[in-house]
This record gives structure tokens, sequence and C-alpha cells, in this order.
């Protein structure tokens, strides 16, 4: 099997999305709180720079597991 169609097979590429739009969310928000109670001018760095280590731990987690209806599984080998 193609190593993308097994990606797609596995929603990693669902999992990078939302994890792109939560994050960019979340680094907004993180810029009006840095703004508005007076945080370190580094707070936004280090927002970021959690949210940019937690991508490859999410992509990981997305291969090696699926939701169902029964909740988070292992995902089976093809």
């Amino acid at each position: 099997m193609n190593f993308f169609a097994e990606l797609k097979r596995r929603n990693v590429f669902r999992v990078a999305g939302v994890y792109a739009v939560a994050g960019w969310l979340i680094a907004q928000a993180g810029g009006v709180l840095e703004a508005s109670l007076k945080l370190p001018d580094w707070f936004d760095s280090v927002v970021v720079s959690f949210l940019l280590l937690g991508l490859p731990v999410a992509l990981i987690l997305a291969w090696a597991f699926e939701m169902t209806p029964d909740g988070v599984k292992l995902t089976a080998d093809a």
C-alpha cells in the first residue's frame, strides 16, 4: 500500500489539519493574553514552541490509534 494512502487511512492528515487550526487559535489567544495580562515578551514564543513540539506527538498518536464507537483503539495493520 502507498505511504500516502496509509496516512489517509489512519486519518493523519485530518489530525494535522485540526491541530493546525487549534494551534492557530491557541497562538492567537496567547497573544491576547500576553497583551491584556501584561505577560513577559517570551510568552508567545513559549506557546508556539509547545505547539510545534506537540505536532509530532499528535501525528504519531494519530498513526497508532483510531477513534471507534467503542472508544480509542490501536490501529489495525493493513
